[in-house]
């Protein structure tokens, strides 16, 4: 891990391929909270493509506002939900709708982190097979 962060609503945790999310119970993710993953984007993925992974033990709301916002994010390649709560495995389905990125769900924890990590290797690998291609044309 590269690092731990707490704040009021929940604890995120930084590995070099993914942001590992856990939210307290009640908790409100609003677009507020999302300025925090934009700024984590910038200064610790510095423009490396990464995924946010939530891993949902606890019920907290989501405004469908934060995953547009959270769309834009470049260099944001992709979300995982991990829960096995019946209610929040629902919610997901009309969480998809709001997201312009890969989305994933997941029951078991450690298989959303090797989602995460392959889905991030096979990015980095495009990336440099398209760098390989523009430098062959010129």
């Amino acid at each position: 891990m590269k690092r731990l962060l707490t704040y009021p609503f929940g604890t995120l945790k930084l590995f070099d391929n993914y942001v590992l999310a856990q939210v307290n119970e009640g908790a409100s993710i609003t677009i507020d909270t999302n300025n925090i993953l934009k700024d984590i984007a910038t200064n610790y993925y510095k423009g490396q493509p990464f995924v946010y992974i939530s891993y949902r033990k606890y019920s907290y709301s989501v405004d469908p506002a934060v995953y547009l916002e959270a769309s834009k994010i470049k260099n944001l390649i992709g979300f995982a939900i991990v829960t096995d709560i019946p209610m929040a495995l629902s919610n997901t389905r009309i969480e998809r709708m709001f997201v312009k990125k890969i989305f994933e769900t997941f029951e078991i924890i450690s298989e959303a982190k090797i989602w995460a990590n392959n889905l991030v290797k096979q990015r980095k690998h495009s990336i440099l097979r398209e760098k390989e291609m523009s430098s062959r044309r010129l």
